[in-house]
């Protein structure tokens, strides 16, 4: 199904398959310091004024090339809100382990610190449905419930996302399989005794 690049006009998936896969080599190949508009599209064979019309500035066209341009949700298909916790943790860890990634994560950061709105549309964009399903796997269903979960799935997601990124920088060294699974259960365990203090502070205030 082609998708709209503005009225009117069918945008060319096979020109983003093109770009974001160009993007990814120059990435891994040198960085995101080195990266440049002209670049990407001299490499995928895209006039640079395609390339600026879909995507408007270098850390919008790198988000799309790392986390692609819609968030995967396969894999929180059939699973509980424990199976949740454990792929983002494993996901982050995957996501921040890629080449290209890992190329890229810090000057990405500081790109959207100096660009806030990327920064935001990033979040909104990836941890919307992610946290839609939380709240669905808890079954929250009043109001109140459903901004708890929510405010649960967000920061479960921070804590992983946050802590991939330090393994793949700073604590590279410690970063192992071992490690990983660790980190789930602490989550998962830590999730779980929170929800059993929080049922009993309800239970005690009715």
């Amino acid at each position: 199904m082609s998708s709209q690049s503005g009225p009117g006009r069918p945008r060319d998936e096979s020109i983003d398959d093109r770009v974001l896969a160009a993007t990814r080599e120059l990435l891994s190949e040198a960085g995101f310091q080195q990266l440049s508009m002209r670049s990407v599209a001299q490499r995928s064979g895209v006039t640079r004024a395609s390339l600026t019309r879909r995507w408007p500035s270098k850390a919008a066209l790198v988000i799309d090339a790392v986390m692609g341009l819609t968030p995967d949700l396969t894999p929180f298909a059939g699973t509980d809100v424990y199976g949740w916790i454990d792929f983002v943790v494993r996901g982050s860890r995957e996501l921040f382990n890629r080449p290209e990634m890992k190329a890229t994560a810090a000057d990405l950061t500081l790109a959207l610190v100096e660009d806030p709105e990327v920064g935001r549309s990033l979040w909104n964009r990836f941890t919307g449905p992610a946290v839609g399903l939380f709240a669905d796997d808890v079954g929250a269903k009043t109001d109140e419930e459903r901004r708890r979960a929510e405010l649960d799935a967000r920061a479960v997601l921070i804590m992983a996302a946050g802590a991939a990124m330090y393994l793949s920088t700073i604590a590279a060294d410690d970063a192992s399989a071992e490690l990983e699974e660790r980190m789930a259960e602490l989550l998962t365990s830590g999730y779980r005794a929170v929800t059993v203090a929080r049922d009993a502070a309800d239970l005690a205030g009715q």
